[in-house]
């Protein structure tokens, strides 16, 4: 225990310095850890930008075969992002590190100032380098800028310090420190009062830069092999066996020395938790107060431990850390990659060759179990000298093999760096950019020269030259405000895909930045991407940075999304918000969760709308969208089509669409979206968009591949790859091009499906056995037709995943049922059962088709019994529920209840063929004079354009209703349809 805490047997003077020269030890040490954690903080903020946007939601997903397909729509938000600031310098962290560096210099001076002779000499001369490192001159004290103030400095430390060597040996190293210290003292106050240049402090931060970073090599060197040492100690303490202990673990540790130094020499890049250089320095830096008193036999010729040399290690030391805290600081990153490689490789270098010496002098005590740590520094075969000499040899190689030219130029350019950063404080812009243009050149890759350059060409208006500066910045070492201010330019210059790629990209580096997560949210609410949004705004809310942006677009940004995270009502509550723009932030985060708001919100209270009020009723109408009444959607279609609210008129009407759409009337919501791509003028690409989507899933692609051409001549969203889609569904021989421009587009996800389609839809028929489950149903799905049975059933029964299986069977029995023919339809149905499905939608897909043949049979005894066993209808159904009640209360005589059905389903939605036949069945049953089956069917064929069965019903009401000339153009069209 003595041994461990030493210094409690010295004389209290002694100690009493040792404290004082421990606590500044370790005060540096925590400086460079704060400065550690604090990373980039210490020279850049965040700078919260503000911005009113467009940003969607997904109201409606369908599956469409393979694909499943969601239909966005917009709602108005105000949200934040960040850019990074103008970066500025850490002058605290400066002034600390000169402060250390004072109190450290005049220790050693104190030190050696207890030399004897020629060792005096030799550490004084090297304290004299140190001085003249410092560049005084430069400060103009007195307004002298030549050797003179140095020449001053110099009398006034080394006089005391000979005068005590020589002549007063005597002299504890307490007053002598006082001496020292006073002297250091009075020269700062001189430099603050009498300095001719502006922060002269902050003139000697930087041009003590070199010599502290020299000294913390040195330092840095000095400890390498603390760790093992320390391994030796601990295991050779009544450990029986301890040579074995002590292999084990130098190996694990050597081999993470290695490891971390091949990626400090970039041979390898492994997904790995390397060690942390700095750790590695803190805890060889701490081993080595004791390490140092150990060592004693091999320096006790120049200085004794005790007290010099422990004052000595523990000045040294804390120069050390405040440089380094300095430059983790103010991140100078050149000088840093410095301190790394030569934390590494010396630790490296230093530490095998220790492991030699241990073993070449001690391996037979150790085999003994021997406690060798007592005699570790009294060699017999290996000098220590040999170790040291080896050591730097091998670290040298190191050097060299990494390419020695590097350190020179990282050196410079951390000093231009530094000098930078002083003008920049100075406020002399033009200076300070030369000097970071110096910067960037010694150290082309540093993102802290490039990111000050393309902030200055930033304000400059040159976004070109900024962008490049970025580009350079990011290129090797990205940060979170340089990747961000990249991305930042090309959405500021109109380019959002291009931000949008640059946050992806940033995003790929720095997977965990908060900042980059929220704006690669807020850059793709600018794309319509709503799902990716808020996935990253989500996670940025996770980030303490990120937190209380990511709060405040909470409503905004995470509406566009669907994961489960918050409570919108009781998060809503939370903030204690009751505005109308917040209110209508809340309905588009409580539309993803289906949650249930118990606000009380009349968004259709004001006649005359604003901004705000005209967002509430549109995320009002997208939060209900599935439960809007008709009264309610006729009375807001009224408000937004008064000529008061024109303003806000297209964007209502757009978003009332969705509100038909969800109701089952699927002709008045694409006759909305119709009138919308007539009158706009901006937004034609995506009102075609989204009537492609709807047209795909009421099952009709070649409509939907007119729309999504449409909208890919205006450039919008991923038509191109829903055209592809449609083309697809449509059978079409264009649907093979189509795939190709898929293949060649940016989309890495888009372009693996279109490998997988231009495979399905090019391989011959003869290999489709040997796909896998998913290739095969896409065969059956796009490349079987219905004559082609032999090879569906041979297909059929290969399948080994029951819901592909099921799938398949379900789909071509569809297509038999729409081509009338029913016989084949329900065999292949008939099929499904017995099949274990997991599908859920897939099950409930398989329930309805049953409900519907049923109902095509008239079999509604049946039909009823199966919806009384739990059938369920949800939003995807809202005619089918109307159409089986009109048959249940048309067979049950309530002709009141039925008509008004037939009367919904009549002019709802012309793709729903079941309600539009009936429909026209039942007015042409009671009124065979009616001619309200021929203006149903002639209306639903104008716009479902290829079904086969309400053109043959068309055809067919032709000729009763004596138009031969439309009867006969209908079938010929059926003709058509049938090749």
């Amino acid at each position: 225990m003595q041994s461990r805490f030493f210094w409690k047997l010295w004389p209290q003077g002694e100690r009493r310095f040792w404290y004082g020269a421990a606590l500044l030890f370790f005060a540096s040490l925590i400086f460079l850890w704060f400065s550690y954690f604090q990373g980039l903080d210490g020279i850049l903020t965040w700078d919260n930008v503000q911005e009113q946007k467009v940003v969607e939601t997904n109201v409606h997903i369908f599956r469409l075969g393979p694909f499943q397909l969601q239909v966005p729509a917009e709602s108005y938000v105000v949200f934040d992002y960040f850019n990074g600031s103008v970066l500025t310098p850490n002058t605290t962290a400066s002034y600390i590190f000169l402060a250390v560096l004072a109190m450290g210099l005049t220790v050693l001076i104190t030190v050696i100032s207890t030399m004897e002779r020629f060792w005096f000499l030799v550490a004084m001369g090297i304290f004299i380098l140190l001085l003249v490192a410092l560049r005084l001159e430069v400060l103009g004290l007195v307004g002298q800028y030549n050797r003179i103030p140095i020449v001053v400095v110099l009398i006034v430390y080394t006089v005391p310090a000979f005068y005590f060597a020589r002549f007063a040996a005597h002299v504890s190293p307490g007053l002598r420190l006082l001496v020292f210290a006073t002297i250091t003292a009075v020269l700062g106050g001189l430099v603050a009062m009498l300095s001719s240049v502006e922060q002269p402090f902050h003139h000697l931060a930087v041009t003590a830069y070199a010599p502290a970073l020299v000294l913390s090599v040195l330092f840095i060197i000095l400890v390498a092999h603390e760790i093992f040492a320390g391994f030796l100690f601990i295991t050779s303490r009544g450990s029986s066996k301890s040579l074995r202990h002590f292999c084990i673990i130098s190996l694990i540790y050597f081999a993470n020395l290695v490891i971390t130094c091949m990626y400090r020499l970039e041979l390898i890049d492994w997904n790995f938790v390397y060690i942390n250089l700095y750790l590695l320095l803190t805890v060889s830096a701490v081993l080595g107060i004791w390490g140092f008193r150990h060592r004693e036999p091999i320096y006790a010729g120049i200085i004794a431990f005790r007290p010099a040399g422990a004052y000595f290690y523990l000045a040294l030391g804390a120069i050390c850390f405040a440089t380094v805290g300095q430059l983790l600081g103010n991140t100078n990153g050149p000088a840093l990659e410095i301190v790394c490689d030569a934390i590494i490789f010396s630790h490296t270098a230093y530490g095998v060759i220790f492991v030699t010496y241990i073993f070449s002098n001690f391996i037979l005590m150790m085999a003994r179990s021997m406690q060798v740590y007592k005699v570790l520094y009294m060699p017999n075969r290996m000098p220590y000298f040999t170790y040291r000499l080896a050591g730097t040899i091998a670290m040298l190689g190191f050097v060299f093999v990494s390419d020695w030219h590097a350190y020179i130029y990282n050196g410079m350019a951390g000093f231009y760096n530094a000098t930078g950063d002083l003008y920049a404080q100075l406020g002399n812009e033009q200076y300070a950019q030369s000097f970071y243009e110096q910067s960037s050149h010694y150290a082309p890759y540093s993102n802290r020269a490039h990111y000050a350059l393309g902030t200055m060409k930033a304000a400059q208006l040159d976004f070109e030259g900024a962008q490049q500066h970025y580009a350079a910045a990011n290129l090797v070492n990205p940060t979170p405000y340089s990747l961000a201010n990249a991305a930042n330019l090309l959405s500021w210059q109109g380019d959002t895909f291009g931000a949008i790629e640059s946050l992806r990209l940033a995003r790929r580096q720095l997977p965990n930045s908060g900042p980059i997560l929220n704006n690669l949210g807020r850059a793709y609410t600018a794309t319509h991407n709503i799902d990716s949004s808020l996935v990253y705004l989500s996670r940025a809310k996770e980030k303490t940075v990120s937190k209380d942006a990511a709060e405040t677009n909470f409503f905004a940004l995470v509406a566009a999304e669907r994961i489960p995270f918050f409570k919108t009502d009781s998060t809503l509550s939370a903030f204690g918000a009751g505005a109308p723009s917040t209110l209508a932030n809340a309905l588009a985060l409580a539309s993803l969760y289906r949650d249930t708001l118990r606000q009380d919100i009349r968004p259709l209270a004001n006649t005359m709308l604003n901004l705000q009020t005209a967002t509430l009723l549109n995320n009002y109408i997208l939060y209900h969208v599935r439960s809007l009444d008709t009264t309610f959607l006729n009375d807001a279609y009224r408000l937004a089509a008064d000529s008061v609210n024109a303003s806000y008129s297209e964007a209502l009407k757009a978003t009332l669409s969705y509100g038909f759409y969800h109701q089952g009337n699927v002709a008045r919501a694409l006759q909305l979206l119709a009138e919308q791509v007539y009158l706009s003028q901006a937004h034609q690409g995506k009102f075609n968009y989204i009537m492609g989507l709807w047209a795909l899933d009421q099952g009709d692609p070649e409509r939907a591949s007119s729309y999504f051409t449409y909208a890919d001549t205006y450039d919008y969203k991923d038509a191109k790859f829903y055209n592809a889609i449609a083309l697809t569904e449509a059978r079409s021989p264009e649907a093979l091009a189509a795939w190709y421009v898929v293949s060649t587009g940016p989309d890495e996800n888009q372009r693996a499906i279109a490998a997988s389609i231009q495979k399905i839809l090019m391989l011959p028929v003869q290999y489709a056995l040997e796909l896998n489950d998913a290739e095969k149903y896409q065969f059956c799905r796009y490349r079987l037709d219905l004559p082609d049975s032999a090879l569906f059933d041979r297909l059929a029964n290969t399948f080994e995943n029951a819901n592909y299986k099921a799938q398949a069977l379900l789909d071509r029995s569809r297509r038999y049922y729409q081509a009338e023919e029913f016989i084949p339809a329900i065999k292949l149905f008939q099929r499904i059962a017995g099949l274990e499905l997991t599908d859920a939608l897939l099950y409930d897909d398989v329930q309805h088709f049953e409900l519907r043949m049923l109902a095509a049979r008239r079999e509604l005894r049946a039909l009823a019994g199966q919806i009384n066993k739990g059938v369920t209808f949800d939003y995807r159904r809202p005619l089918e529920k109307i159409f089986y009640t009109a048959l249940l209360s048309e067979s049950n005589g309530d002709t009141t209840k039925a008509r008004q059905h037939y009367a919904v389903l009549a002019r709802y939605n012309p793709y729903y063929e079941e309600g539009i036949l009936a429909a026209a069945d039942y007015y042409r049953r009671h009124n065979p004079k009616d001619t309200r089956p021929y203006t149903i069917l002639s209306e639903a064929i104008q716009v479902n354009t290829n079904s086969y069965r309400l053109l043959k019903a068309y055809a067919e009401e032709a000729w009763r209703q004596g138009l031969d000339e439309y009867a006969a153009n209908a079938e010929e069209r059926l003709r058509a349809i049938r090749r």
